[in-house]
């Protein structure tokens, strides 16, 4: 099947889900050499609604996530970019990525938003951790399943920002240091309710504060992290004490069973018979 406009071609190489309001597809976009996800609504009723929504809110150059809308074989197709790849809740979950790596990565997640000016609605859609694809070189990518455009489009996508960097600095949150990052995300919520640029520029200057941070010089406020500390700081010391222990034990072993071979020897002793037979000795 290929999805058809006088432009484009989207061959489609999956069907995500089918329903009777919709269905969506995963395709291939032949001239951007990229994939998509195009949502195809059957309700006809709705298509003067959505299109006018579509042309008032979104800046077509851009938002280049956003690719176009067109009628196709009687529905409207939403077409937006689609990325493959870990996304940023795996990457945290499975990986250890460093302090300044994961500020660069909230950089360039803030910096995605501003030069897409991503509308609050699209916004809701790719501002949770699952649907943010983050490539090796820390690039940034996003999905928006939007299949509740036809029903719900004043989301405001902002609010997910703060969820997104408590779940990025969740190690600084614990142990509540830097005292500047943590200032940030205090006031994060009333910050978000400006301008996107107004929070990319706030989060740019924290990064210059914060350029000779080392995490391993700040020492934990949170009295639980305090304690867990010292108790790793024991079992590694204890840790260490067992394997001198044991090798201690190991080398006395071997010097006993060197001084005293016989103790693992099987004595000569002297046998009157085998089995019902007498060994009768001469002299």
């Amino acid at each position: 099947m290929v999805i058809r406009t006088f432009e484009h071609e989207y061959p489609v190489i999956g069907v995500k889900q089918q329903t009777e309001q919709y269905d969506v597809y995963i395709c291939r976009d032949v001239s951007g050499n990229c994939l998509c996800r195009i949502l195809s609504i059957k309700d006809k009723s709705l298509f003067a609604e959505l299109v006018s929504w579509l042309t008032d809110n979104i800046n077509r150059e851009a938002f280049a996530d956003y690719r176009e809308h067109f009628i196709y074989d009687g529905q409207l197709c939403i077409v937006m970019k689609y990325t493959q790849g870990v996304n940023l809740a795996s990457k945290l979950a499975t990986e250890n990525v460093p302090f300044r790596e994961r500020m660069e990565l909230a950089r360039k997640i803030l910096e995605k938003v501003v030069i897409q000016e991503i509308p609050d609605y699209f916004l809701a859609k790719c501002f949770l951790p699952e649907q943010m694809i983050i490539a090796q070189d820390l690039s940034v990518s996003f999905n928006y399943p939007i299949e509740d455009i036809i029903t719900d489009r004043q989301q405001n996508g902002r609010e997910n920002i703060v969820s997104v960097f408590r779940l990025i600095f969740q190690r600084e949150l614990d142990r509540k240091v830097p005292d500047l990052l943590m200032d940030f995300i205090k006031k994060l919520p009333g910050l978000t309710e400006k301008r996107m640029m107004d929070v990319y520029s706030e989060y740019y200057i924290l990064m210059g504060k914060l350029e000779n941070y080392n995490e391993k010089d700040e020492q934990p406020k949170t009295f639980w992290y305090k304690l867990w500390d010292k108790i790793k700081q024991i079992l590694g010391v204890l840790k260490k004490a067992l394997i001198i222990i044991l090798i201690v034990l190991s080398v006395c072993y071997l010097i006993y069973t060197i001084i005293d071979p016989g103790k693992n020897k099987t004595s000569n002793g002297h046998f009157h018979s085998i089995g019902t037979v007498d060994i009768v000795r001469s002299g």
